[in-house]
């Protein structure tokens, strides 16, 4: 299973399990959950706005409408580093970035400046 694919359908199938608990939990007469008119009301109102939501993000997902647009946070802030001025700034990344490959281009941009 390929998790980075099929992850929308694993949070909308989520959305739709508590959607249905609430809804069980109620009919079945839980203790965890007692509610009474109209509060039983705004609890079946929720899980059907929780079904919804995860039978349409399933469904988008399905029609392609789900798919990743435009660039990642990391693609952006090596573009920054790239258009960098600031050596202060570039030796503060280079020294304190967790991330190996912003770290090193922080680095690359230092020894251009220089």
């Amino acid at each position: 299973m390929n998790l980075n694919r099929n992850f929308p359908y694993v949070v909308a199938c989520y959305l739709i399990v508590i959607g249905l608990f609430f809804i069980a939990s109620d009919l079945l007469g839980a203790d965890y959950i007692s509610a009474m008119p109209p509060g039983k009301y705004f609890l079946y109102g929720l899980s059907m706005i929780f079904i919804a939501a995860g039978v349409g993000a399933a469904y988008l997902r399905y029609r392609g409408k789900l798919r990743k647009s435009g660039k990642s946070v990391k693609e952006v802030r090596l573009e920054a580093i790239e258009n960098f001025k600031d050596t202060e700034l570039l030796v503060n990344i280079a020294l304190e970035e967790k991330d190996v490959e912003i770290r090193k281009a922080a680095e690359k941009r230092l020894r251009e400046i220089r």
